[in-house]
C-alpha cells in the first residue's frame, strides 16, 4: 500500500519514497518526514548568542549584503522576517535609513532592547510598517533560513508582500544538493526536526514562478563558521581534488562569494522582484 503526503512547498499529494525523507517530484525539495510542529514563541529557533556566535552571525550577514547591495537604493525599507538574534538588522543599517524585523521568540526580546534592534515580537503585520512607506518606497524583505521552518512557505511570502506593489525579496535556504548533505546525509546538522524540508535551486525557481516574480540573482552561500582551517582544506583537497581545483579556478572571478560558498554550495539564495523583466535562471 502506497503512503501519500502533502508537500509543504507546492502542496501536491506525493507518494512517499523513503522512510525518513521523500523527494517531491513537482518542486524538487527533500521533505523531512520526521519534522515536528514547533511553537516558535517558546521553543526552537535561535537562542541568545554569546559574543563569539553573535560576531560570527554578524559577519555572515555582512557577506549577505555583499550580494544584496547591488539591488539596494536610497528609497527602500528593509524588513527582516524571522529575525532570530537580529544580526541582519544590524548589518542592514549601513545601507538603509530604516530597518526592522519580525520574530516570534519571546526569549530574544530583552536581547533586542539591549542591542537597540527594532523587532516586533509578533507575526508580520503590515500596519506596523505602513508609517514608514511612501508611494514610491520599495520594501526589501529578507527570509533567511525561515522557509524551511514553515509548513506553507508560499502562503507566508504571499501574506507578507500582498499589501505593497514594490518589493524585492532575498531568500536563503539550506540545500540537500550541497556537498555537506551529500557527504553526511541525514547526519548533517541542518537535517533536524525543525526543518520541514531542504531545498534545491529548482525549488527556489519553482517558488519564484509561483509568486510570479522575476529573478534578479541567484547563487550559493555557506556560513562563515563553516569556513575551514588549513588542515581541513588539505583534507577536502585530498577527498575532492577535482571539485577543489575547479573552485580554485573559478574563485578569482567571483566578487561576491567566499571560496567555501562556491565549494560547498550548502545554502542557496535567490533575489526576486515584481518590477524586473529579466530572469537569470
Amino acid at each position: 500500500m502506497k503512503i501519500t503526503f502533502k508537500c509543504p512547498i507546492c502542496l501536491k499529494e506525493e507518494n512517499r519514497n523513503g522512510k525518513t525523507s521523500s523527494l517531491c517530484n513537482n518542486c524538487g525539495c527533500l521533505i523531512n518526514l520526521k519534522a515536528k510542529t514547533y511553537d516558535y514563541t517558546d521553543e526552537g529557533g535561535q537562542n541568545i548568542p554569546d559574543i563569539k556566535k553573535h560576531h560570527s552571525r554578524l559577519e555572515n550577514c555582512k557577506l549577505r549584503f555583499k550580494i544584496i547591495k547591488k539591488f539596494i537604493n536610497n528609497n527602500q525599507l528593509f524588513v527582516d522576517i524571522g529575525t532570530g538574534s537580529g544580526e541582519m538588522i544590524i548589518a542592514s543599517k549601513k545601507f538603509f535609513k530604516k530597518s526592522l524585523g519580525f520574530e516570534h521568540s519571546k526569549k530574544l526580546v530583552n536581547f533586542y532592547i539591549e542591542n537597540q534592534i527594532e523587532v516586533y515580537n509578533s507575526d508580520f503585520d503590515f500596519e506596523k510598517i505602513r508609517p514608514f512607506l511612501k508611494k514610491d518606497t520599495t520594501i526589501l524583505y529578507s527570509f533567511n533560513h525561515v522557509l524551511e521552518h514553515n509548513f506553507n512557505p508560499l502562503k507566508l511570502i504571499n501574506n507578507t508582500i500582498s499589501n505593497h506593489n514594490k518589493v524585492v525579496i532575498y531568500i536563503e535556504v539550506p540545500l540537500y544538493t550541497g556537498l555537506s548533505f551529500k557527504d553526511q546525509g541525514e547526519n548533517w546538522k541542518l537535517w533536524y526536526d525543525q526543518h520541514n524540508a531542504l531545498y534545491s535551486m529548482n525549488t527556489l525557481k519553482f517558488i519564484s514562478k509561483k509568486l510570479d516574480m522575476q529573478i534578479l540573482d541567484h547563487g550559493f552561500r555557506t556560513f562563515i563558521s563553516d569556513s575551514y582551517s588549513t588542515k581541513k582544506n588539505i583534507f577536502l583537497f585530498i577527498k575532492y581534488p577535482i571539485r577543489f581545483i575547479k573552485t580554485c579556478l573559478m574563485y578569482p572571478f567571483n566578487r561576491k562569494n567566499t571560496f567555501m560558498d562556491i565549494f560547498l554550495k550548502d545554502y542557496g539564495y535567490v533575489i526576486i522582484s515584481k518590477e524586473n523583466n529579466q530572469n537569470t535562471f
